[in-house]
């Protein structure tokens, strides 16, 4: 069985070989399909290609279940701690107006699928998290 980080890490690692298409490859896309990955679940087949650009993502994801309830209601459990120590794997949820973004943390850095560049990494202090979840 392969161990948790190295199952993570060839994740992350996939996913910086594609690009960024609505629907597909998206941010939304690659929390969820991390997820199907970690668990062995097929979640993210049941919104594949439901949208194909910003404007269809906001309209299916405004009537789809907010991203902290889906977190809720696949168990993870969200950290209450202020500034919580981050374990591979958790999902840090950004809140905006239109669509919320869900970073992964994974070796002290944070992933997300960017429109314009693919995935992307950054420094965890650069995003303030409205909550922290974990699985």
């Amino acid at each position: 069985m392969i161990n948790k980080t190295l199952k993570l890490a060839q994740f992350i690692s996939k996913w910086s070989q594609v690009d960024f298409a609505w629907g597909e490859t998206d941010c939304m896309m690659f929390a969820i399909s991390l997820h199907d990955a970690r668990f062995d679940t097929t979640k993210a087949e049941s919104i594949y290609r439901k949208y194909n650009d910003r404007f269809s993502a906001i309209r299916f994801y405004k009537n789809f279940v907010k991203l902290e309830s889906w977190l809720k209601n696949n168990q993870y459990k969200k950290l209450t701690a202020k500034k919580p120590k981050l374990q591979d794997g958790d999902v840090i949820v950004k809140n905006h107006k239109t669509l919320d973004q869900a970073w992964i943390f994974f070796n002290e850095s944070l992933y997300i699928m960017d429109e314009e560049r693919g995935l992307i990494r950054i420094q965890t202090d650069l995003i303030e998290s409205d909550s922290v979840w974990r699985r």
